[in-house]
C-alpha cells in the first residue's frame, strides 16, 4: 500500500522588489492558522511573504498518496514570461517530525526560557519550519556582503540582514538571506520541486546547483554556543562563510575555547528539480493566464520519510533593465 502524506500547505514568497503571489490549490496560509475574521493575526508567524493580510486560508490538514499527482496553483500580481520583468518561480518543500502548524499565531520565541522544558523545537504550541538552530545559525553567520543592497544601510552583517530585510526582522525561524536568494549556498531543509522561468538558459544552472543533487559546506559549530547566543542578537564573532575564514575561526563556550569545523552537508539525494518557461501573465493583474488557464504545476508526491511536511513558492522577480547577473555590491 502506498504510503499516505500529509501536507501543512503554507505559501511564502521571495523576491527582489515587492510583489504578490497566492497559492490556491493546495491553500496557501499566507501566515494565517484559525483565524476567524477577515485579516491574518500575525504577518510574522511563521515566514516573510509581503502578501496583503486578508490573503490566505485558514490552515487544515490535507492528506495525499504518495505518487499521485496535485496540480499546484496559484496567481501572481506581477508579470512573468514576458520582458518586462525578470521572474523565476521556485516550488519547494521539506518534510520532518518537528514541522507543524502550532496552536497558537504567536511567532516561536528564540529564547529558550520562553518554551516549554527550555525547548522551542519540541514546543508544539508555536507553528515552526526551520528549526531553532537553523535560525540561530543564520542570525550568528556572516551574511555575503558582496551583494547588491541598493542605497539600504545594513549596519550588521548578520545572514538575517538583506536588501529587502535591512533590519534584521525575524519571520518564524526563516532565514531570511535563504529566502531572498536562489540557489542558496548555505544547507537548507528546502527540497526542490520545480523552477520556473523567464530564461530557460539558466536552467542547467538551476538544476546542477540545486541543494537536491549538489552538497553544501558551511562552518560548524556547537549546539551549546547557538544555544548560548540565542538570548542575544549580537553582530560580534559572527560565523563566516568561507573554507579559510572557519579553519581559522574560535569561540567560546564557558570557559574553554574551541575551533569550528569545515563540514560538508551533503545534497539531499534526491531528483534535480524540473526547469522550464514560465506561462505568461501581465503586469498587476491577479488573474489567469492566456486561455484562461490558471498558472499551474503538476506534482507527484514523493514517498518521504517523514508524514509532516510543508510546500513552499518563492517569487523571485526584478525589473527587465536590471542586470541581476552581474550587479553587485560594487554598484550599491
Amino acid at each position: 500500500m502506498n504510503q499516505v502524506n500529509k501536507l501543512i500547505v503554507l505559501a511564502v514568497l521571495l523576491q527582489v522588489c515587492f510583489a504578490d503571489i497566492y497559492m490556491h490549490n493546495p491553500r496557501g496560509s499566507n501566515n494565517r492558522l484559525n483565524e476567524r475574521g477577515r485579516g491574518r493575526n500575525n504577518a510574522n508567524r511563521m515566514f516573510d511573504s509581503q502578501n496583503n493580510n486578508r490573503g490566505g486560508y485558514n490552515v487544515g490538514n490535507l492528506f495525499y498518496y504518495a505518487g499521485s499527482k496535485l496540480r499546484i496553483e496559484w496567481t501572481n500580481q506581477h508579470s512573468c514570461g514576458n520582458q518586462n520583468a525578470n521572474c523565476d518561480i521556485i516550488i519547494q518543500y521539506m518534510c520532518g517530525p518537528l514541522v507543524r502548524d502550532g496552536t497558537v499565531t504567536t511567532t516561536i520565541p528564540t529564547n529558550p526560557t520562553q518554551c516549554n522544558n527550555l525547548n522551542c523545537n519540541t514546543d508544539y504550541t508555536f507553528g515552526m519550519h526551520e528549526d531553532f538552530y537553523s535560525y540561530i545559525h543564520c542570525r550568528s553567520r556572516l551574511r555575503d556582503t558582496r551583494l547588491f543592497t541598493a542605497d539600504r544601510n545594513i549596519r550588521i552583517n548578520q545572514a538575517t540582514r538583506t536588501r529587502q530585510n535591512s533590519n534584521g526582522n525575524r519571520r518564524g525561524y526563516e532565514c531570511p538571506e535563504e529566502k531572498d536568494y536562489y540557489p542558496y549556498w548555505h544547507p537548507t531543509p528546502w527540497k526542490d520541486i520545480a523552477v520556473l522561468t523567464n530564461d530557460v538558459s539558466r536552467c542547467p544552472m538551476y538544476t546542477t546547483e540545486s541543494h537536491n543533487v549538489k552538497d553544501r559546506w558551511y562552518c560548524d559549530v556547537s549546539s551549546s554556543y547557538l544555544y548560548m547566543r540565542s538570548t542575544s542578537n549580537s553582530g560580534n564573532n559572527l560565523i563566516p562563510i568561507t573554507k579559510e575564514a572557519c579553519e581559522t575561526f574560535t569561540y567560546t563556550v564557558g570557559n574553554v575555547q574551541y575551533n569550528a569545523t569545515w563540514r560538508r552537508s551533503p545534497a539531499h539525494g534526491i531528483a534535480a528539480p524540473s526547469c522550464g518557461r514560465n506561462m505568461w501573465s501581465r503586469d498587476n493583474h491577479l488573474g489567469n493566464t492566456v486561455g484562461g488557464q490558471t498558472f499551474n504545476y503538476n506534482w507527484t508526491i514523493p514517498n518521504d520519510v517523514n508524514e509532516k511536511c510543508v510546500l513552499r513558492m518563492r517569487y523571485n522577480i526584478s525589473t527587465g533593465d536590471y542586470d541581476r547577473d552581474n550587479t553587485t555590491s560594487a554598484h550599491n
